[in-house]
């Protein structure tokens, strides 16, 4: 008998899920707690990095508004990291793949009580960009920050980044958003005791990334000139973050002959 049609893959609808806000919910705050616990049961060694380059108001209290822009993406564990080192306010929205935050029951519990994601649906339907476009905006519109990792593509070595997406390029131009490069060590290979860095890099200028006057008006939604914009400053972003991930990478790394228990733990979550 010929096999049944596959069942598709459940995955989150586009657009925000949770309200837009940079204030931690208790369920949030809950959750921000038992991931540090994992993380403390699991022995990992955190190096935490430049928070001073966090954008702050005029007290010295991190603000919100900005994105925050993971590299390199490797493994499930990228994303907690930012989540639980980071200051729990404002808190973060992530941008991220729709199937993954649905591919369990216990993932879709817990995106139904977090909120403050934005999936993005595997058909890659581009009548969807303008509904993503919208929610980051809501998101930095309200003080809160938009968290996703912008390279796509094909894997490349440790130490390097792969291609951008041009998401985080319209994202920030059409907001005047600040994006702050967490750079991030070791997390490309998980195992208990493992060291992993999270590095903040000074606030980058979109339009200055772009080559673009800030007095000046910003080319038109969907133009060639906001195109060649956003191509200018992807080069840019690439070619800050090089040497630090590089760097990051290299200082995570374990002296030769360390024993690394329990390596299943890179792929337990895929």
């Amino acid at each position: 008998m010929p096999d049944a049609e596959a069942q598709p893959e459940p995955e989150l609808s586009a657009g925000l899920h949770g309200a837009a806000t940079a204030e931690p919910g208790l369920t949030y705050r809950i959750l921000r707690w038992v991931w540090r616990a994992v993380a403390w049961s699991l022995r990992f060694r955190f190096t935490v990095e430049g928070l001073e380059h966090l954008p702050r108001d005029a007290v010295g209290r991190p603000t919100g508004g900005w994105i925050a822009a993971g590299m390199p993406h490797r493994t499930w564990i990228d994303p907690f990291v930012p989540w639980i080192l980071l200051p729990v306010r404002p808190r973060l929205t992530f941008f991220g793949d729709a199937r993954t935050m649905a591919r369990s029951p216990l993932r879709r519990w817990i995106m139904a009580r977090l909120g403050g994601v934005i999936p993005i649906p595997a058909a890659h339907d581009r009548r969807t960009v303008s509904v993503h476009l919208d929610a980051a905006a809501t998101v930095l519109g309200n003080g809160g920050v938009f968290c996703l990792f912008p390279e796509t593509g094909r894997a490349t070595p440790p130490g390097t980044i792969r291609r951008l997406g041009a998401g985080i390029g319209y994202i920030s131009l059409r907001n005047r958003a600040p994006i702050v490069p967490l750079i991030l060590g070791g997390s490309h290979e998980i195992y208990l005791r493992r060291r992993i860095i999270l590095r903040v890099l000074p606030p980058l200028d979109p339009l200055a990334l772009a080559g673009l006057d800030a007095a000046s008006d910003l080319p038109g939604p969907g133009s060639a000139e906001e195109r060649e914009a956003v191509q200018r400053l992807l080069r840019e972003i690439a070619a800050a973050v090089q040497e630090p991930v590089r760097d990051a990478h290299e200082r995570a790394e374990p002296p030769p002959g360390t024993r690394k228990r329990g390596r299943f733990l890179t792929t337990m979550f895929r």
